[in-house]
């Protein structure tokens, strides 16, 4: 017989995407998995407002297919555009995927600017697309020039598509609105994944008007705390919204998704509040953190903060906090094997986090 074999040897090359390995660490740190302290994957510690589980424990249509109306005009009223204008997604990572395959032909380009969201690499090659990487300056702020150079010199790679995000990850730093205007007149798709704007930074949105060929990127996982019902949205020019809907699979996002929508919507006061407190919490982590004399934090405008790990071994920092039950983000990429980003918790969890960096002593 035979063996089956992909469409293409390049999937050879790609690996699956491995969550962290929750019952190990509970394991190590002796604790059950719900008492771990997750500040690894930058999700809302407060979780969604509390009338989504009363909204979804009411709603009785499951079995039926959503009508998704409703909910493009409450994205619309929030964001202060046409409905016209709006296109949902199961998760910001679906609508990468779509962006790229409607914009960008097998063996042409995307641009991205490591360190950055692995999904643009990820997508891309996915879809056999090739992925050009501008370095960011030292400081990991976006080097506009650099990225103007290299979509100049792309030649036959055909540069069509550039992935941004502000504030970004894992740098937490925002991207002056005068960049993403000088970036839009590249002769590109331009995507600015806004996913931690409730943050921190300014939106590209006033933008938008002015420029087809601008895509923002929306998620529900960050600011509404429903990273588990995977809720992403674009808002790009209409006669663009049109040819994104041909690609997008019909009754992508679940009714699920749309019902804890549309309950977010009725509380923002309860959601905006959590948000204010993640805020006063990250400026609270980023004073103290400067105080550890083996730290060195980034000014951060995300739910987390990137922080330069000084004269000592990153690694062994994180499996020291992990005896400790806490979960923080490292990186496999050799140009940030000295960093560590931690999301902003709870107070409670983040005492939990300083007391357990005090107790590592000084260098």
């Amino acid at each position: 017989m035979s063996r089956i074999r992909p469409s293409h040897p390049y999937l050879e090359t790609l690996e699956p995407y491995q969550p962290p390995d929750l019952e190990a660490a509970a394991e190590r740190a002796g604790v059950e998995p719900d008492q771990l302290i997750r500040l690894v994957a930058n999700e809302n510690p407060y979780g969604p407002s509390p009338r989504v589980a009363e909204a979804l424990a009411a709603f009785d249509d499951y079995h039926v297919h959503p009508d998704y109306g409703p909910l493009r005009e409450a994205v619309a009223r929030y964001d202060g555009v046409s409905p016209d204008q709006v296109v949902l997604s199961n998760g910001a990572d679906e609508m990468i995927d779509l962006l790229i395959r409607l914009f960008v032909e097998p063996g042409e380009a995307i641009v991205i600017s490591p360190p950055t969201f692995s999904m643009y690499r990820f997508s891309a090659r996915v879809n056999r697309c090739r992925v050009l990487t501008v370095p960011r300056r030292d400081d990991l702020a976006l080097d506009p020039a650099a990225i103007e150079r290299r979509v100049a010199a792309s030649g036959g790679e055909a540069a069509r598509m550039l992935f941004v995000v502000s504030p970004g990850n894992p740098s937490g730093r925002a991207i002056p609105l005068e960049v993403t205007e000088r970036l839009l007149q590249l002769p590109l798709m331009v995507v600015v994944d806004e996913a931690y704007v409730a943050f921190g930074g300014e939106s590209a949105l006033a933008l938008l008007p002015d420029h087809e060929n601008l895509v923002i990127l929306r998620t529900f996982s960050k600011w509404a705390g429903m990273a588990g019902l995977r809720l992403g949205y674009a808002l790009l020019a209409p006669r663009l919204v049109g040819y994104l809907e041909r690609v997008r699979p019909p009754y992508n996002v679940s009714a699920a998704a749309m019902v804890a929508a549309l309950a977010t919507f009725d509380d923002l006061e309860t959601v905006e509040a959590n948000v204010v407190r993640l805020v006063e919490e990250r400026e609270r982590l980023e004073e103290v953190l400067g105080a550890i004399s083996w730290l060195d934090p980034l000014p951060s405008q995300a739910n987390f903060i990137l922080c330069r790990v000084i004269e000592r071994d990153t690694q062994r920092v994180v499996e020291r906090l992990l005896d400790w039950g806490i979960l923080v983000r490292d990186f496999s990429d050799p140009a940030m094997a000295s960093y560590v980003r931690i999301t902003v918790g709870r107070p409670e969890q983040n005492d939990a986090l300083l007391e357990a960096l005090r107790g590592m002593g000084a260098p």
